[in-house]
């Protein structure tokens, strides 16, 4: 049985897409490379995402989703070629994403407790959010980033006397363009991570909604993470972020509301962590729907072992978070545009190919 999700809770699925992982140590990288400027990348980037939406939807109905990641469904090599394609691009982001949360709780929160524990310890408690299928990850994630939503809008209220204007200065001028075409090109492929509600759009009714509700979930993640970036610039400086390996919870630690509350950090680390943890439920929960479409079975018999797997592989890749930081700054910058762009222009091509079929089917 096809499980149903809501348009509310594909907005807020999207906008974690888009935040939940970029928010710990990208807004380093763009600020930088781009400066003080670093704020603007949001707002470049921001229509060619809205272009790829309306490129990616078009006029396709419902039913070429769902058969596109239908399981036991009879695919052309094309369509395989896409699965696998989707596969790779999950299965990479999986291996960043859940290095990168076990090394800031390693860090942050748990620093004497080995990575090996701790990567155990997210196991278990990923994998059984994920083996309860679709619509728990997505109401789980509802509840926690509606609060992330709310603690992200009220920040700039808390941190407003910690704020310099001066850290935005100079202005953008036509000296700065080649810096932010470069931090935007950095950014590109972690916001680009949108494209994982393909898999999912086939769940949602009717599909006018659900593209509009892509929209809004783009927006609202674009929007969330401006906020965060800007005060971090505000607050800390490009200096401090460029040197910080988790800016945003030295940004998070900066709020004072008195002088007996002071250690909000933890409280918005505690709102944060749930939605990296569904995020990663879900790639996990994506992972083994793209192999289930390979042995033509949807069973989640293969899926804890597997993610013990990618859990030892996240930690065997990368030696240590220095050599994470540089695959995520350096490697995946360009890997992940290359894979987002062959996603997209796959995507087209099998659409319109499905198009055509049918149109021939229907003549005949």
């Amino acid at each position: 049985m096809t499980q149903k999700i809501s348009n509310f809770q594909l907005i807020v699925l999207v906008a974690n897409f888009i935040l939940s992982s970029s928010v710990i140590t990208l807004p380093q990288i763009i600020i930088q490379v781009g400066g003080q400027n670093a704020w603007l990348v949001p707002i470049i980037l921001y229509p060619i995402f809205l272009l790829m939406i309306f490129l990616i939807f078009g006029k396709t109905s419902k039913d070429e989703y769902k058969n596109l990641f239908a399981i036991g469904k009879q695919g052309r090599l094309l369509e395989k070629g896409f699965v696998f394609l989707f596969l790779l691009f999950v299965f990479l982001i999986l291996l960043r994403d859940l290095r990168a949360m076990i090394d800031f709780i390693s860090s942050v929160l748990l620093p004497n407790t080995p990575i090996d524990i701790l990567m155990i310890l997210s196991i278990l408690v990923i994998v059984y959010i994920a083996m309860s299928g679709l619509e728990v990850i997505a109401r789980i994630n509802g509840i926690h980033f509606f609060l992330l939503t709310i603690v992200t809008l009220i920040i700039p209220f808390l941190l407003i006397n910690e704020s310099e204007v001066g850290n935005l200065l100079p202005l953008p001028n036509f000296s700065v363009i080649k810096a932010l075409l470069q931090s935007s090109f950095i950014g590109f492929s972690w916001l680009g991570e949108f494209l994982l509600f393909l898999l999912i759009i086939g769940n949602v009714n009717p599909i006018k909604a659900a593209r509009r509700a892509v929209i809004q979930g783009t927006t609202l993640g674009f929007f969330l993470f401006f906020l965060v970036l800007v005060f971090q610039i505000l607050v800390l400086g490009t200096k401090i972020v460029t040197e910080a390996t988790y800016p945003a919870y030295i940004l998070f630690q900066q709020i004072h509301l008195t002088d007996f509350l002071d250690r909000l950090d933890l409280f918005i680390v505690a709102i944060w962590l749930p939605t990296i943890i569904t995020k990663i439920a879900f790639l996990f929960y994506a992972f083994n729907h793209c192999l289930s479409i390979y042995y033509k079975s949807n069973t989640n018999k293969f899926l804890f072992p597997i993610s013990f797997i990618l859990g030892y592989l996240s930690v065997l890749l990368f030696k240590n978070s220095m050599e994470h930081l540089h695959f995520s700054f350096e490697t995946w910058c360009s890997l992940g545009l290359i894979l987002e762009f062959m996603i997209l222009i796959l995507f087209i091509i099998v659409k319109k190919s499905a198009k055509r079929k049918g149109l021939s089917n229907e003549s005949n």
